[in-house]
């Protein structure tokens, strides 16, 4: 009777553990894949921390982030500056809760990068 019980026990505990390091592998992939690329259009590459690579020019790239964020209230963007060679335009999120509150999109020496900010 004993016996029965520990092996009883054995095999419930080996299904546990094996459902609990799937999850964990699960969980593992889940959080692997970068958030920040949602908000960013679609050709947006990760270059950094929080610093991405757009292969489009600063306007279809602007654009296309408007298009992203278009009917949402709570967004708001302006164009910050516009000098030779270096351009700045900035979406800013107004949700206290939101995973982002601002976006800089940056073209600096004919190349376009975004920078997220939490």
């Amino acid at each position: 009777m004993k016996m029965n019980f520990f092996l009883d026990f054995k095999k419930i505990f080996g299904y546990k553990a094996a459902v609990l390091i799937v999850l964990s592998f699960l969980s593992l992939g889940l959080f692997a894949r970068d958030l920040n690329l949602a908000y960013l259009p679609p050709q947006a590459a990760k270059t950094g921390d929080n610093k991405y690579q757009l292969v489009k020019d600063f306007d279809s790239s602007v654009k296309q982030m408007k298009a992203l964020v278009v009917g949402d209230d709570m967004i708001k963007d302006e164009l910050l500056t516009d000098e030779e060679n270096y351009r700045v335009h900035v979406f800013y999120n107004l949700k206290k809760s939101a995973p982002w509150h601002k976006i800089y999109v940056i073209e600096w020496d004919d190349k376009v990068f975004a920078r997220v900010f939490k």
